[in-house]
C-alpha cells in the first residue's frame, strides 16, 4: 500500500532575492527549479533565517536556514534528489504543491 506524506512548508522568502513583481507562485517555482538544478547557494538564499518547516498539520520539522542547509546541501552536492510538481494551487499568498520527491530512486509524494 502506498502512503502519502502530507507536508506543509511554511516559507519565509527573503525580500531582497525576489523581485517585487514576483508572485508567491513564481517564487515557489523558482525554488523548485533551483532544487532540480541542485543550485544550493541560490536555493538557500530564498529562505529567511527564521524559516520553519512543518508536516501537516502542525509538527515542526526544522527551524532556521542553518538547519535547512544541513538537510539539503549534502543532497544537492550528491545530486541525489529531484522534485516533480504534479499540481499547484494558490490562495492569496499561499501556494500548495502536490509533488513527488525522488531521492536515490525512491519516490515520495508530498502535499
Amino acid at each position: 500500500m502506498k502512503t502519502m506524506t502530507l507536508v506543509v512548508l511554511l516559507l519565509s522568502f527573503s525580500v531582497g532575492i525576489a523581485q517585487e513583481q514576483d508572485t508567491p507562485l513564481e517564487i515557489v517555482n523558482k525554488r523548485m527549479r533551483l532544487y532540480n538544478e541542485h543550485n544550493f547557494e541560490a536555493f538557500i538564499k530564498l529562505y529567511k533565517e527564521d524559516v520553519k518547516i512543518y508536516t501537516y498539520p502542525d509538527k515542526l520539522l526544522g527551524t532556521g536556514t542553518e538547519n535547512i542547509a544541513s538537510i539539503f546541501e549534502p543532497k544537492f552536492t550528491s545530486k541525489s534528489i529531484k522534485v516533480e510538481i504534479i499540481s499547484q494551487m494558490t490562495n492569496g499568498n499561499h501556494v500548495i504543491n502536490h509533488e513527488i520527491v525522488t531521492e536515490n530512486g525512491k519516490k515520495t509524494k508530498y502535499i
